[in-house]
């Protein structure tokens, strides 16, 4: 990783103060967060742990997979059922974090440690577990659980189930895709030291996975997101303020543009928004584009002075 040992083991003495914690307001969930070096050094671990390969039942974390492409693969299945573990990354602990390392990436004893200090974080509530709001737990979780998840997919091979994982999002498809299965992953998760909750079951009838709706071999975008979309159109149409239309017309843009992803429709209506409020749109682009200026500017200037600060050799007086 070109990270100095000397920096690793500063960094492990000091872990706990780089993380902001918080809680988030729209789902009320603690976020661990980890900013400077800590940041650097998980975006770089990050990017090693991205080229271990993952078997397909994965969709998270994972390049050309998203929650789109894990809601695809059960367009076949007409009974659904849903799984999920209960505070996931507060669960996956510091042990399942070190184990990966060492049993897994056989590293040494000392560098497993320092790897798993850099990845998890402490809190009151739970211990030392994997941190909510790192780049890194979303792979890490999954690795650091695999034996588990590889057990879970073999036990759905023999009813001949289709499972995938969208990080703790179990789903379930086929013909024997019924309680008695939903039963035996459950027990398996519990075997391993997890809870489960969210049982959800959809026999024959439009199934909503990763927040999709898969009905009659098609993927659907839910009702309440077309609502939603429908009313920043009614709303825009109607506000006459600059500042607040071109908030409302920046949110539509993004919400249509996501709309789009699931279901080709929305790509008109987007062009269609983006034509009738053409001057608008330009004066909300070319305000992103002087804001990224500004942004890179300040950061070359920081990165300069930290490189002249670097370069000066203070001689003593005498």
């Amino acid at each position: 990783m070109k990270v100095a040992v000397s920096d690793l083991f500063l960094n492990t003495s000091k872990i706990h103060l780089e993380y902001k914690k918080y809680v988030d307001e729209s789902s009320d969930r603690d976020i661990q967060e980890p900013f400077g070096r800590l940041l650097s050094l998980q975006r770089q671990l990050l990017k090693l742990l991205s080229r271990i390969e993952t078997p397909q039942f994965l969709h998270s974390a994972i390049k050309k997979r998203s929650y789109k492409t894990n809601a695809e693969a059960h367009l076949g299945g007409q009974n659904v059922f849903k799984v999920d573990i209960v505070k996931f990354y507060c669960s996956v602990k510091f042990a399942h974090v070190y184990n990966f390392f060492l049993l897994e990436l056989e590293c040494s004893i000392d560098i497993a440690t320092i790897l798993a200090k850099i990845c998890t974080v402490e809190t009151h509530e739970h211990g030392v577990h994997l941190p909510t709001g790192s780049c890194i737990s979303p792979i890490l979780s999954f690795l650091a659980c695999r034996n588990m998840f590889d057990s879970i997919d073999q036990l759905c091979s023999r009813f001949s189930c289709v499972f995938t994982l969208y990080v703790d999002d179990i789903t379930v498809s086929g013909h024997e895709a019924r309680p008695a299965l939903m039963l035996a992953i459950a027990s398996e998760i519990a075997k391993n030291g997890f809870s489960s909750h969210k049982y959800q079951s959809y026999q024959g009838t439009p199934a909503t996975i990763t927040g999709l709706i898969v009905d009659n071999g098609k993927i659907k975008l839910p009702h309440a997101r077309a609502k939603l979309i429908r009313s920043f159109e009614e709303t825009l149409n109607l506000t006459t303020d600059v500042r607040l239309k071109a908030k409302l017309l920046a949110g539509l843009i993004g919400r249509l543009s996501e709309a789009e992803y699931i279901d080709p429709c929305y790509k008109v209506k987007r062009q269609n928004v983006l034509i009738k409020y053409k001057d608008d749109w330009k004066m909300i682009t070319d305000d992103r584009v002087a804001k990224s200026v500004l942004k890179t500017a300040k950061a070359r200037k920081k990165q300069l002075i930290a490189k002249t600060i670097d370069d000066i050799v203070l001689v003593p007086h005498y």
